[in-house]
């Protein structure tokens, strides 16, 4: 090397502090490295990570379908308890007017005034219950449809809600690691310009020495 760059280029300690570099880090599934140009810390999740929240993410996801399929079944008016309830009516209904008809024709009367006004007000009483059973059950499907819309929103919350709380535990992290990082560039920057300082007073107080030399020579 040169007696000028000795005197003009960076020292060893500069050139180091010049080149510092915040430390990154891998650990629990998240991975970084400080960007230098763009002042803040990146971080990256690993495939188990990203594995465990896609995972957590499609169980509520499925959670919530699970909800909406059973929306079918209880739809109000058409759901399964107005289906069952109607049919055991309708089922005991017919059993009740045909063991009627049976003995009315034992009794040799069915084709009678009489008898007729028995099937009809018995036929018009499981009509009534049939329409009874429809109403409450209705009202019971509906209060069923609503539990299960909460229950579907609620799942769907929690898997974007899992998402959000991931991002923001990243962001929380990003950010603190960022302020270390950028602090400790500061610290290198002004300990390299401290340095850079201190090498040119010692080239100056070099330059003066050596100028005395030539004026007492002469």
């Amino acid at each position: 090397m040169s007696f000028i760059k000795k005197i003009f280029g960076k020292s060893g300690a500069e050139k180091r502090l010049g080149q510092f570099q915040p430390a990154g880090f891998a650990g629990g599934g998240l991975a970084g490295e400080f960007d230098k140009g763009a002042n803040e810390f990146r971080l990256e999740r690993g495939p188990e990570r990203q594995s465990a929240i896609d995972d957590l993410v499609a169980g509520f996801r499925d959670r919530a379908s699970e909800f909406r399929g059973l929306r079918e079944r209880v739809r109000p008016g058409f759901g399964e308890l107005t289906r069952t309830r109607v049919e055991a009516i309708r089922t005991a209904g017919a059993r009740t007017v045909g063991n009627l008809r049976e003995e009315l024709t034992k009794r040799r009367v069915l084709g009678s005034s009489f008898a007729q006004r028995e099937v009809t007000a018995t036929e018009s009483e499981f009509a009534r219950q049939e329409e009874s059973a429809r109403a409450e059950a209705f009202i019971q499907e509906l209060g069923l449809t609503a539990e299960l819309i909460d229950e579907e929103f609620d799942a769907t919350i929690a898997g974007l809600g899992t998402v959000l709380e991931q991002l923001n535990f990243e962001t929380n992290i990003a950010a603190q690691l960022s302020v270390s990082a950028s602090n400790q560039a500061l610290t290198a920057a002004g300990a390299s310009a401290q340095a850079a300082s201190a090498r040119r007073a010692g080239n100056a107080e070099l330059f003066a020495t050596i100028a005395s030399a030539f004026i007492l020579r002469d």
